[in-house]
């Protein structure tokens, strides 16, 4: 349950109704969910439905939930009447003191138990609801986990894994918060309804008339204020949504952002948003303010005219004091539940919507389901596989036909290859021959049996899959290894395995060996070690077929080199079918099939297909690298050296594994993978048994092993950084020093805090008043003896405070908020700025993630903002509440006071109590619920692996463990936090039972009369009320403070490359583009004893050169772009461009004069044209480069020259809006081509005499690869630039001036392609890898 119904509890009622205090701080929280009826409306379950996994225990635990819940409802109104019997009996006996205690005991004695009776229901109906609550959110939520796991892909491909995730993490959570507690509100909300209306109309139907017709008026202020309350607020969150747009493609493409120098473009953007997220915030606060204030003044009328009218019953004879006393408060008591029933409502509405997809996925039966148990089920099968007529479309895009009458006979033991362009089908097939879809006509046949007759998990286990992204799951290779078999596995097999696979010998250097972690996504190691690493879990499962979809087409030459060893070895005696773009690791296949547009346009050997002449061969000429001079005969020695034995290649990865040891460590430090791992079994030629066979027949993971849990690992982070700053202070002062424009508007806002934090104490002065006029027996001339007089004056005087609670009120709401606001936009401008300084080093960093940084400018910047604007006012108001309480209480009865004082600290505790341990145990169980969905979310966002790997049991049992922490916390909370809320509800009637005593004590010795009771007790009760609700603020602070700190801390960072150091800044037309690196010694900050270069890599390269980096991942290639940008700086040896260093220039400056086009191009949410215009400098930056003439904004002829030069103008014209058109995020409405060629026109824009091409076709297929390549090729024709460029395709580069080989952090060869071939060394032995010459 979240605390606005707590809020609304606190505001609308109370076992002591006197106390109609409204903290404005809480306005928002009450009204938070009726913004969800402003979205259009969904299917919903009914509301008896939300409880359909529900145990019998539960059931019954419900049942008796309600009957309690009904119970306090009822109650409460109830208490009213013997609160009334108690006022008449004292007024009646005040003539006779003697027995006056006699009179009122039994009354007395009656609140006693009917507190009793509150506290023993509070408790059993808190606790059953959390209870009951828990157990079948939990249930729902495991259930909904299995039934995703069970799915067929084209419900994935419907239905998006982040929504998913989203859904098991907050829309479980809505359903939770239906059927808990706010099911219990609106229970207790509804009994006190009706149990205050049918009292009050019993006891004096002419009074409760006249407040059931003032209530409509109460009840349309809170609707038109929880209306204004929802829109306004979806307005700011809008106008922020798109603030917090420009922020995320920011960090998502900073390195883009610095190459180009666009700080201040997306400094200036997020500007303009955030001032439309500031006045839309500005025009909620001074609606809610007024609002609000209109309805407390509405509030305080009503309570003026209702004891006004009471007043005239009495006078007439028509009522009692004391009956007038008991309507008004059961009306009050009944008016206010009614109004509270929204908020409980929405909430229960809320889940029955969110219920709805749940619980139809969870009883959706899929066309391929893992959990039948029949079909087919050999004990072993021989691997032959045969496509008929196969016609297929995927579910989503039933117009595009990805497959046409395929027709294919792969026999027992072949080693079939696709190839193809992008989209022609080749991965489709193999995800059918999985079963992850059916074809829509047509068979596939294993074995002379179509698979759809086959046992889906039985086929899935006998077809072993790597693909071109190794999905490695965050635990122990050793776990990683094992998740594919499905018996019993030994050490010998297990090393066996990663030894045919060329990774045991990795694996075993590094310091935990088989157990260690491979972090998120495999991240710890490298792209070769992964391949290797799926590749011996594949030999493990030892399928009959093997499915190799783009093993290596991500590796570097030397990766794919070891490999391509382990696969060769891996695809003897077994069917297997391979799919890749580079075609030289698939010229040896027994046959190659050439898909076209889903149809089979050409199949034969290497050779076969060669001589054909057709697009096999068009596509290999594509991929060719010139192997001899025209009229010259090749070289045998250079370049029909035999591959380097694999063994070789092992033994040099070997030499490097120390490296990546040292950089494991520094990762597990930056990640807090800090565990002590216990010794597991070794690796050994004895066997001894790993794995056990669970009930499902699949390996379980090792039990020995178990405490390697990443998951766990973070939450011990999270600790531990919390820890570190709760012991650091809170800056105050250093908020208060910013908002120093803002001090008249705080002044203001204090000023209007304290008059609504007098206006409860002033209110109890003048009810007590009332109350005790017209309960004075024999008096009733006395009651309203003129038109200013007694009765009339005090309703007169609720006027007046209701004035001054609109004021102090809606005053403190709407000047807070405006300051707040103004305050907010700044700091977050600040924050944004400031995060735009760091260099990239700081974003490398495992904390500052994209989502993580994004987060923290949304979120940090209101909480600091809330320390000031919402802590100060309500503090404020809880102080002069308490002073001007204890001031009339004091004055009235000072002896009375003390001793209702003592009781003070129960109800001040209780309050505190309620509060802290519900709301804590609320935040840690949310916060527990959506960090265990990131265990399902590894799941559902690798669900293919997982579906091929059979381990979607592994998974459910992972995620049931890892609900079990929230499990814990939701049932700690059901028992302790209920403590809290039962005292809260028994420990007011309980002071008022003492405050009864105590008052008659002493109005029978004649210390005080029962006028000075009644106001004493009144007036302390409403303080004690108030100042016990205190512990919200301290939530409040404690979220500011976090915030407060971690925002200053990035203000106040001085970045180790500062934009702000000047610098030489020379004009374009001085620069000549001569590039140096002298001696360059260089680790990455987060690596930092990982050397990339030792200080040996020398490089030299002439203004107006196409020099090309060439060699193996990790060897540096991509290292010098960064040094040249000065994203990062060496540890020695110098970066020069025109013989300065790099360091000596203004950075933006620096940065002017070169152009970088990115292996994954980053284009921004913008229109193409807009993107293209990126890459002209600020005039800021530019200083003296002036690349248009006419200042700094391009003309769109501009724009049109650099596109036509990237080959790319005649498309953006071909579209509907041309150049206006939105690239989309990340550019998702553009092919990998049309991307890559769009910033190359950007870097055109730039007219760089430097520029930088960083493998910028090796992701793309082979046709937008040679689109892309011509424009590249156009370029670099033209001259007049120094141009450096990384590539593993070899065939881009041949023609360059100059060709350097990367190696060990140094430069070992370097020449043309030529010289190089002549040389026989490294560079000749990459050109062999890739040659697709037949010989």
């Amino acid at each position: 349950m979240e605390s606005d119904t707590d809020d609304t509890a606190d505001v609308f009622q109370s076992n002591n109704p006197t106390a109609p205090v409204i903290p404005p701080s809480h306005i928002s929280r009450i009204f938070s969910r009726l913004k969800r009826k402003k979205k259009k409306k969904k299917p919903a379950v009914p509301v008896y439905k939300l409880f359909s996994f529900a145990s019998p225990l539960d059931i019954f635990l419900i049942c008796i939930a309600c009957i309690c819940s009904a119970g306090i409802g009822a109650i409460q109104p109830a208490s009213i009447i013997f609160f009334g019997s108690f006022v008449s009996n004292l007024t009646e006996q005040l003539s006779n003191p003697t027995d006056l205690l006699n009179a009122t005991m039994p009354m007395i004695l009656t609140y006693v138990y009917i507190g009793t009776a509150s506290l023993v229901a509070a408790y059993i109906a808190r606790a059953c609801w959390i209870f009951t609550g828990e157990n079948q959110t939990r249930r729902i939520r495991q259930k909904y986990m299995h039934s995703i796991l069970r799915q067929d892909m084209s419900w994935f491909d419907k239905a998006g894994d982040g929504s998913l995730t989203t859904r098991l993490a907050s829309d479980t959570q809505l359903i939770q918060d239906g059927i808990s507690e706010r099911f219990g509100d609106l229970i207790t909300g509804f009994a006190q309804f009706v149990s205050g209306i049918v009292i009050a109309f019993s006891k004096g139907w002419q009074l409760a008339v006249i407040i059931l017709a003032i209530l409509p008026l109460m009840l349309g202020s809170v609707i038109v204020l929880g209306y204004y309350t929802t829109k306004l607020t979806l307005d700011a969150q809008a106008s922020y949504a798109d603030a917090g747009t420009v922020a995320e493609q920011v960090f998502a493409g900073i390195r883009t952002v610095y190459a180009f120098s666009l700080q201040k473009r997306f400094s200036e953007r997020y500007d303009v948003e955030l001032d439309k997220a500031k006045h839309a915030g500005v025009n909620r606060g001074k609606v809610v303010g007024f609002f609000f204030g209109l309805f407390v003044f509405i509030l305080f009328c009503s309570y003026g005219l209702s004891l006004w009218y009471g007043s005239q019953l009495v006078v007439r004879g028509t009522l009692q004091g004391s009956t007038v006393l008991v309507v008004f408060f059961s009306m009050m008591m009944g008016s206010m539940a009614l109004i509270q029933l929204p908020t409980s409502l929405v909430s229960i509405s809320s889940a029955s919507g969110a219920a709805y997809s749940i619980f139809e996925t969870i009883h959706r039966v899929p066309s391929i389901d893992t959990d039948q148990s029949d079909g087919l089920a050999p004990d072993s099968i021989v691997g032959k596989v045969e496509f008929r007529h196969v016609l297929f479309h995927y579910p989503t895009r039933p117009n595009q036909t990805i497959l046409r009458d395929l027709s294919l006979t792969i026999r027992p033991g072949m080693t079939v290859a696709f190839v193809g362009p992008s989209g022609s089908g080749k991965s489709t097939s193999v995800q059918l021959l999985q079963r992850f879809y059916d074809p829509v006509d047509g068979q596939i046949l294993l074995d002379g049996n179509d698979i759809r007759e086959y046992n889906p998990m039985w086929l899935r286990q006998n077809i072993g899959v790597v693909s071109q992204e190794p999905v490695l799951f965050n635990m122990s290779i050793r776990q990683n290894l094992i998740m594919g078999t499905y018996k019993q596995v030994t050490d010998q097999e297990l090393k066996e395995a990663c030894i045919k696979a060329n990774c045991h010998s990795f694996i075993t250097q590094l310091s935990q060996g088989y157990e260690t972690l491979v972090g998120e996504q495999g991240g710890m190691l490298s792209g070769g070690q992964k391949q290797r690493i799926a590749i011996a879990r594949a030999i493990l499962k030892n399928p009959t077929i093997l499915l190799l979809d783009e093993a290596t087409s991500a590796l570097d030459t030397q990766s794919e080199r070891l490999v391509q060893h382990a696969l060769d070895a891996v695809s003897k005696d077994r069917t297997t079918i391979v799919i890749a773009h580079r075609l030289s690791t698939i010229r040896n296949s027994d046959l190659i099939v050439v898909m076209d547009h889903g149809e089979l346009a050409e199949q034969g050997t290497h050779e076969e297909l060669l001589d054909k002449g057709g697009i096999y061969a068009d596509l290999v000429s594509k991929q060719a690298i010139a192997t001899e001079r025209v009229d010259q005969h090749h070289h045998p020695s250079a370049l029909e050296k035999e591959i380097e034995d694999p063994n070789e290649l092992l033994y040099q990865e070997k030499k490097e594994v120390h490296q990546q040891q040292e950089q494991y460590k520094q990762q597990q430090q930056d990640s807090a993978f800090q565990v002590t791992i216990q010794k597991g079994t070794s690796i050994s030629p004895t066997a001894t048994v790993v794995q056990a066979e669970n009930k499902d027949g699949y390996a379980p993971i090792s039990d020995q092993h178990k405490e390697i849990d990443a998951y766990e690992l973070k939450l011990k982070k999270m600790a531990d950084k919390k820890k570190q700053m709760k012991k650091q202070r809170a800056p105050m002062l250093k908020v208060v020093r910013q908002m120093r424009p803002e001090w008249p508007l705080l002044g203001v806002g204090l000023l209007c805090s304290a008059i609504s934090g007098a206006t409860s104490p002033c209110y109890a002065l003048a009810f007590s008043k009332v109350i005790t006029l017209i309960t004075s027996p024999n008096n009733v001339a006395a009651i309203a003896p003129g038109p200013f007089q007694g009765a009339n004056l005090f309703a007169f005087f609720f006027f007046i405070i209701g004035i001054g609670a609109f004021v102090g009120h809606g005053g403190q709401l709407a000047i807070f908020n405006l300051a707040g606001e103004r305050y907010t936009k700044r700091l977050r401008s600040e924050i944004f700025r400031a995060y735009m300084k760091q260099e990239i080093g700081f974003f490398d960093q495992s904390d500052n993630t994209v989502g993580a940084l994004t987060s923290k400018l949304s979120i940090d910047a209101k909480n600091v903002n809330e320390m000031v604007t919402m802590v100060w006012g309500d503090v404020t108001q809880l102080i002069v509440t308490a002073i001007v309480g204890l001031i009339i209480a004091f004055s009235n009865s000072w002896l009375l006071t003390l001793i209702i004082l003592c009781m003070a600290p129960f109800i001040i505790s209780a309050t505190n109590y309620e509060s802290l341990i519900h709301r804590g145990f609320e935040d840690k169980t949310k916060r527990a619920n959506q960090e265990s969905g990131e265990v399902a979310g590894e799941a559902i966002k690798e669900i293919r692996t997982v579906v091929s790997l059979n381990r979607q049991k592994y998974f459910e049992d992972k995620y049931y463990k890892a609900t079990e922490r929230p499990h814990r916390l939701a049932m700690r909370k059901a028992y302790l936090s209920s403590i809290g809320y039962a005292l809260l509800q028994g420990i007011m009637i309980y002071t008022n039972a003492v405050a009864f005593y105590a008052g008659v004590r002493l109005i029978m010795g004649k210390y005080i009369d029962f006028n000075q009771m009644f106001i004493s007790m009144t007036a302390i009760m409403i303080t004690a009320r108030s100042v016990g609700r205190g512990s919200v603020f301290a939530s409040t602070y404690a979220k500011a403070k976090y915030s407060a700190i971690a925002s200053f801390e990035i203000i106040e960072r001085h970045p180790t490359i500062d934009p702000d150091l000047e610098g030489i800044e020379p004009s374009q037309s001085t620069i000549r583009g001569d590039v140096g690196f002298e001696n360059v010694g260089f680790s990455y900050p987060t690596r930092p004893d990982h050397q990339i270069f030792s200080g040996e890599f020398n490089m030299d390269t002439l203004a107006g050169q196409t020099v090309a980096l060439v060699g193996p991942s990790g060897c540096g290639k991509s290292t010098t772009i960064g040094l040249l940008e000065r994203w990062y700086d060496p540890f020695c040896g110098k970066v020069s461009l025109d013989d300065k260093d790099v360091r000596t220039f203004e950075l933006h400056n620096l940065r002017s004069h070169m152009a970088l086009v990115g292996q994954e191009p980053v284009l921004f949410d913008y229109s193409i044209g807009d993107n293209i215009r990126f890459g002209v400098c600020d005039d800021d930056s530019s200083s003296g480069n002036n690349n248009n003439g006419g200042g700094n904004i391009p003309s769109q002829a501009d724009v049109e020259a650099a596109a036509k030069g990237s080959n790319i103008h005649d498309f953006i014209n071909g579209l509907p809006d041309g150049y206006a058109t939105r690239v989309g995020d990340k550019g998702s409405q553009l092919s990998g081509g049309q991307k890559q060629r769009i910033a190359i026109a950007r870097a055109l824009m730039r007219q760089p005499r430097l520029l930088l091409l960083d493998e910028a076709t090796s992701a793309l297929d082979s046709d937008s690869e040679k689109v892309v390549q011509e424009a590249i090729d156009a370029i670099l024709v033209q001259g007049g630039r120094t141009t450096i460029t990384i590539a593993h395709r070899l065939s881009t580069i041949q023609n360059a001036h100059l060709i350097c080989v990367v190696k060990d952090g140094r430069v070992v060869e370097q020449g043309t392609h030529w010289d190089l071939l002549d040389l026989g060394g490294v560079y000749s032995q990459l050109v062999r890898e890739q040659s697709l010459q037949a010989h």
